[in-house]
């Protein structure tokens, strides 16, 4: 099992017994990894390693990897502006953790609705890995890399109450200033607005975010494999190749 000490919320994506480890890995921004770490994932070779975090994020905090490991940085970047999305809606609704958690759902949804790009280009590269290790993550690796988890663990029929405890994992593995470091909004006025109530909401995952997502997946496109098909256009072939590369038999 591999053991990244360096980089916050690192770790396996294969939950229960039917998915293979150490081919899958989710975790936090790699800026904080270090030289005994960067040996670690140069000798486990990956594929790609996939940045979802947006081009600002990425400036502040940028991945620290080696010339090996930079020729496998693959970025696509994913942003809902969460957190200036809470600054405008307290104004509305005031500041408290249930206004922000509507505005965290929201994102979610998002994420599924307006950037198909990248998961199309997420499972693309998931098929042609060739069975090498592919590294994902955002800025904590909850919500962004969330999503992507479980469309994976989903895929390969993982189950609902597996995904769900997999995913809150990060509520125990991250804490609040690691989750939150890098966000700022897009204006210096806007950042003057944001509270601790708006920062510990942000630096947290729920259930519902994830349930949020999944409802918009099954009232839009009816089930995930649907949505991969039918707006990513995949096959059952690609499908059925995801299920044989991941998959224990």
């Amino acid at each position: 099992m591999l053991t990244i000490n360096s980089v916050a919320n690192f770790r396996d994506v294969a939950i229960g017994s039917k998915m293979k480890t150490n081919l899958l890995f989710r975790c936090a921004k790699l800026s904080t990894l270090n030289q005994e770490d960067i040996i670690n994932l140069e000798t486990l070779n990956p594929c790609a390693i996939i940045d979802f975090r947006d081009p600002k994020e990425i400036n502040k905090a940028p991945d620290n990897l080696s010339k090996t490991l930079l020729s496998k940085y693959i970025s696509l970047p994913i942003s809902a502006s969460t957190l200036g999305r809470m600054v405008t809606q307290k104004k509305i609704d005031g500041d408290n953790v249930r206004t922000y958690e509507k505005v965290m759902e929201e994102s979610y949804k998002l994420y599924i609705n307006n950037h198909k790009h990248v998961w199309k280009e997420f499972i693309k590269i998931l098929l042609n890995s060739d069975n090498k290790p592919v590294i994902f993550h955002c800025s904590a690796g909850k919500d962004r890399t969330g999503i992507a988890s479980f469309i994976i663990q989903r895929i390969l029929n993982s189950s609902m109450e597996l995904i769900y405890k997999n995913y809150l994992l990060s509520n125990k593995l991250l804490t609040t200033k690691a989750a939150t470091a890098e966000q700022t909004t897009t204006s210096s006025s806007d950042n003057l607005q944001v509270t601790n109530t708006m920062l510990s909401t942000l630096g947290k995952v729920k259930k519902t975010y994830l349930l949020s997502a999944i409802n918009e997946i099954e009232s839009k496109y009816l089930t995930l494999e649907n949505y991969i098909m039918k707006e990513l256009y995949f096959d059952e072939n690609d499908i059925a190749k995801l299920k044989k590369q991941y998959s224990i038999k």
